[in-house]
């Protein structure tokens, strides 16, 4: 846990809608939450597709994930980010998985992941290889990771 204070859900939703992010933070932890379950049963995969449903836009999605390494462990983090981004690669419906590291705080990183929609988002969160990234991160960062979702414009 991050020694920061948390801000009130009030809070968080006024300055999540005054920059019109259409995903609460708070739901996409409740997803990814599900994510620890081993090996995925059906009630597990349903589970994530209606957190996912209720929460995510339709159409092609960009997810960016800010990751903060604890110090020294930040080899760690980017080797165990890599496996990840492979993988994730591999998955149909993912259209790019990339690590960026900040020249200006080299313990920040940012996973930038694009998806065809909702469906390919849903079977990266229920792979093996997403919830042992789950499991191996907690240690490794600082505080918890933060995450927004961005859909391309319609019109």
């Amino acid at each position: 846990m991050s020694d920061q204070l948390t801000p009130l859900l009030a809070e968080l939703d006024a300055a999540i809608a005054s920059v019109g992010l259409p995903v609460r933070g708070e739901a996409l932890e409740r997803a990814w939450s599900l994510t620890v379950e081993s090996p995925p049963s059906d009630e597990f995969r349903e589970g994530v597709r209606r957190v996912i449903e209720q929460s995510v836009p339709e159409g092609e999605l960009v997810l960016l994930v800010t990751l903060r390494a604890r110090r020294g462990r930040e080899a760690e983090l980017a080797e165990a980010t890599a496996v990840f981004v492979s993988a994730s690669r591999q998955l149909p419906g993912v259209l790019g998985s990339a690590l960026y590291r900040s020249s200006a705080d080299p313990l920040t990183f940012t996973l930038a992941e694009r998806f065809e929609g909702r469906q390919a988002l849903e079977r990266h969160m229920a792979t093996e290889y997403f919830r042992r990234f789950q499991l191996i991160q907690g240690p490794l960062l600082a505080v918890p990771f933060e995450a927004v979702f961005y859909q391309r414009p319609t019109g």
